[in-house]
Order: C-alpha cells, then sequence, then structure tokens
C-alpha cells in the first residue's frame, strides 16, 4: 500500500500530459511493479511499464474486479487520484493476496479473547512449570542422598532414571571410586598396624631379657659400683624403650580406631583424685608442686574407657613435669558445663609454656607430614596420643599456651550425668 500512495501522490499532469516523480518511478523499478491510471470512463490515460496484455479501456465490472485485488492474475493494488484511479501491478505469482471479512461484534470482543488466551497460556506454562518441577524435585532427592552419603565416606548408589541419568550415573561412579580407595586405605592402615603390633610383640621378650639381667647385675653386691651404676642405666633405658613400644602399639590402635573401648560410668572428680594421689605416693619430685582443685558439682560423669583415660590425664601431668626440668608448679582442675553437657580435665602449669604457632604441631604423630616443627625433645607421642583417646571418646583436646606464659591442657568430653 506505501507503493501506491507514493505513485498517486508523485504522478501529476502538466497540459494535458502525465508525469511520474523520479523518486516514485524508482520506487516501482525497486518492487518491479507496473502502474496505470485509469480515468472515470474507464480508459487508461496513462501507464509506465504496464503489460501489453492489458486492456486499455475498462468497464464497470472490470473495475469492481480490480477492487479484489486481482487483474489477469497480476496481483494489484488501487488509490484514489484527482484523474481517477492509480493502479499498481506486480509480476504474477509474486504476492499472495487474501481478504477476510469479520463480524463486528467478533472483533469488538477480540481484546477480550486475547486476553482469556493469554491467561490460559499462563496457566498452562505454570501447570507445566510445577510438573516438570515435581519431576526434577522427584530425581534430585535420590541424588541428594547419594552425594551425602558420599560427603560421610559411605557407599551410595542413585538409580539411573529421568532427566538426570547422567549426573547419577557419575555419583554412582565417583562412589565406587571413592570406596575402592577406602578399601584400598583400610588395607593399608590394617597393615601397618599388624606391623606395629608385630614388631612390639617381637620386642617384647628381648626387652624382658635385657631388663631382667640388668636388674640382677644393678642388684648384685659381687659387681663393682660402675658396674652396677651402668646395668642401672641399662635398665632405666630399657624401661624407656619398652613404654615408647607401648606408647606406639596404642597410639596406632587408636589411629586407626581399632583400639576396643572398655566404657563404664566414671567419676571425673573421683578419677582426678586418684591419679592425683598416685603421683604423690609415687614420690613426686619436691621441685613441682601439685594442686588440686575440683569442680563443686562432684556428680559430674563421664562414659568412657577409665585405663585409657587414667592414661590420658596421667600423659598430661607427665608432659608438665618432662618440659619443665627446673620444677613448676601443677594445677589439676575438673568443671562441667551443663549446657554444653560436657565435663573437662584440666592441667596446667606456669611453666616456659609454648608459643602459639607451634600447638597445633603438638597434636600432630611425631613424624606425620602435617607436622610444621620438628620435635624439640622426647619421642612426641604423649599429647597425639591424648588428643586420640579424646576422639575415641567423642570429645577432644584443646591446648593454650604461650613463650613463657605457662601450659594448659583441657581435655573436654561428653558428660552423661
Amino acid at each position: 500500500m506505501t507503493v501506491v500512495q507514493n505513485v498517486a501522490a508523485g504522478l501529476q499532469r502538466t497540459n494535458n500530459t502525465y508525469s511520474l516523480a523520479s523518486a516514485s518511478a524508482d520506487l516501482l523499478e525497486k518492487n518491479l511493479a507496473w502502474a496505470m491510471l485509469i480515468n472515470d470512463t474507464g480508459h487508461v490515460e496513462w501507464k509506465h511499464q504496464a503489460p501489453d496484455e492489458l486492456p486499455s479501456v475498462y468497464s464497470l465490472t472490470d473495475m469492481a474486479k480490480l477492487s479484489r485485488s486481482y487483474l489477469l492474475d497480476y496481483p494489484v493494488f488501487i488509490w484514489e487520484h484527482e484523474a481517477g484511479i492509480v493502479v499498481i501491478g506486480y509480476p504474477k505469482e509474486s504476492l499472495a493476496k487474501y481478504q477476510h471479512i469479520l463480524p463486528t461484534d467478533w472483533v469488538s470482543s477480540l481484546p477480550l479473547k486475547l486476553t482469556a488466551l493469554f491467561i490460559i497460556n499462563i496457566v498452562l506454562v505454570l501447570l507445566l512449570s510445577v510438573l516438570i518441577g515435581s519431576r526434577l524435585i522427584r530425581s534430585i532427592h535420590p541424588l541428594t542422598k547419594g552425594i551425602q552419603a558420599l560427603a560421610k565416606g559411605n557407599e551410595a548408589y542413585v538409580e539411573p532414571k529421568g532427566i538426570l541419568t547422567e549426573l547419577a550415573q557419575s555419583v554412582n561412579g565417583a562412589s565406587a571410586l571413592l570406596q575402592q580407595r577406602n578399601d584400598s586405605l583400610k588395607n593399608r592402615d590394617e597393615a601397618r598396624s599388624n606391623w606395629i603390633a608385630g614388631i612390639s610383640h617381637d620386642i617384647r621378650t628381648p626387652l624382658s631379657m635385657v631388663l631382667g639381667y640388668s636388674s640382677e647385675l644393678e642388684e648384685n653386691g659381687d659387681i663393682p659400683p660402675k658396674q652396677r651404676q651402668q646395668a642401672g642405666i641399662i635398665r632405666q633405658q630399657a624401661e624407656l624403650l619398652r613404654s615408647l613400644v607401648r606408647d606406639l602399639n596404642l597410639v596406632s590402635m587408636l589411629e586407626y580406631e581399632m583400639q576396643p573401648l572398655n566404657k563404664k560410668t566414671i567419676h571425673l572428680s573421683v578419677l582426678a583424685r586418684q591419679i592425683a594421689s598416685d603421683f604423690l605416693n609415687n614420690g613426686l619430685d619436691e621441685r613441682f608442686e601439685l594442686e588440686v582443685s575440683l569442680d563443686d558439682k562432684e556428680d559430674a560423669q563421664i562414659y568412657g574407657d577409665e585405663r585409657l583415660l587414667t592414661r590420658a590425664m596421667s600423659n598430661l601431668i607427665h608432659n608438665c613435669i618432662r618440659h619443665n626440668p627446673d620444677g613448676c608448679r601443677i594445677r589439676l582442675h575438673t568443671s562441667s558445663n551443663k549446657r554444653q553437657q560436657s565435663c573437662s580435665f584440666i592441667v596446667a602449669d606456669n611453666g616456659k609454656g609454648v608459643p602459639q604457632h607451634e600447638l597445633a604441631d603438638l597434636l600432630e604423630l611425631p613424624y606425620s607430614s602435617k607436622r610444621k616443627h620438628p620435635r624439640q625433645n622426647g619421642h612426641g607421642l604423649g599429647l597425639p596420643m591424648v588428643a586420640r583417646i579424646a576422639r575415641a571418646h567423642q570429645g577432644q583436646l584443646i591446648l593454650t599456651s604461650d613463650a613463657g606464659a605457662g601450659f594448659q591442657a583441657e581435655l573436654v568430653l561428653p558428660s552423661c550425668s
């Protein structure tokens, strides 16, 4: 319609001759169209590149046909001109023209119908979203359980179905690989623990013989004093070696969770008094002062292995003695926290302490790759052993210290009271 309007506006009459503006002519060329002007009597007064087969005179019937948009199969458009009617035609079969006649009431109700159609589409989209979302949630739920199982180190299997089949297969593959690695690590840990246990057993017999013979030599009055003194040194070193082997075996069993626990209900204050009495009755060096401060609520109870907990608490006291050769004051304290449902056994001294940046290393095994600083003295199994005993009882060991500010170790255990 834009082309016919432009041509009708660009067609001018001068001295009984019609001329077309160059812009309008270019527009006809661009659209491969032709044009003509039919006057009121039906005669063609002007034409531009019109096909030769077109007639030069048109009756009223012909004009009615023109109004239906076709002339001898040429798609045409007409526009009113002051001298008649301007006709613009296009090549045959270049355009498809259709005429639609609609009732006015249907047209007037069209906005309402479009609104209803839009609402129906929105409802359909929401229903489809809910359907897809429910299927997606059903598919995600097993995946979530599988991933949670993997996070806990457990075996997981997700049935590969639905839209997340590939992801389920990936979870199953990761589970199989993780299980394989866990089995490999478990076998390695068992082999290492068994090796340590075997070495400990093999050493025990010759070590007992060394201890027995050295004790006999030390107590034999027929032997010169110097040799008896040397026999005593041999006995002491053999006892240290026996203690080291025993500690190494215990730490290994705790590390790989192979140490059986004989748990029972224990009063923490009673156990603390017993340990303090053992140290005082076994001749604690006078350079060390041992103080005991128990919680007023002596009904605090823990559920654990008495032998292992006694070993842990004794190790904490021995740690204070070993690292303060010039003497110090050692304080034993018990406390309970009902809000956190825990009990604490605290061993603190006023000795030389440990720099804060080295505290984390004290809980690692002496030759672990996690240690950042080499051990200074001792075999380094005491505090790692206590930490692993605490972990076996679902507790923890908390160290607090700084250089020159003393050392404190808090053994926190779950309360059962």
